[in-house]
């Protein structure tokens, strides 16, 4: 369908521009992305929430995939990150801590390297694991389409 194609080429490819650094939680990616992807595709296939049709159900007709596993990707990128020098910019945020600074009460935001370390244990992976694993870039692209 003409539709479904533009839909992805342009609408995903621009709701998803740079999720590879989001810190998603998992309540904002099903609560939120999940559910906007949802309804666009509901609207292509002319199908209201009152017709009761299963999300699977659409991604089914419409031969798409969830969010989730497309922003799982992310780690490809942090392959190449993994992948250059440590004199590189990109390289040294990956591995950059803040030091001396004492946090308020209360639980800790987590940023984009906690998000990291989450999918790398889906992977069954530490960072260390994945630093060694990334320099191998034929393993890493096996590994990571895996993982989502």
């Amino acid at each position: 369908m003409v539709k479904i194609r533009l839909y992805e080429s342009l609408a995903i490819s621009t709701l998803l521009y740079g999720t590879e650094l989001w810190p998603l939680s998992v309540t904002q990616m099903q609560q939120k992305l999940e559910a906007d992807h949802h309804k666009f595709q509901r609207i292509l296939l002319g199908i209201t929430w009152r017709d009761k049709v299963r999300n699977e159900d659409i991604r089914k007709k419409t031969v798409s995939r969830k969010l989730e596993d497309i922003i799982l990707k992310r780690l490809g990128w942090l392959g190449l990150v993994l992948r250059m020098d440590n004199s590189r910019t990109a390289r040294q945020a990956a591995q950059w801590q803040l030091r001396g600074y004492k946090r308020k009460p209360g639980r800790p935001r987590k940023n984009w390297v906690d998000f990291i370390k989450r999918d790398l244990r889906q992977m069954d992976l530490t960072w260390e694991e994945a630093e060694e694993l990334a320099n191998d870039k034929a393993e890493w692209r096996q590994r990571v389409p895996n993982a989502a």
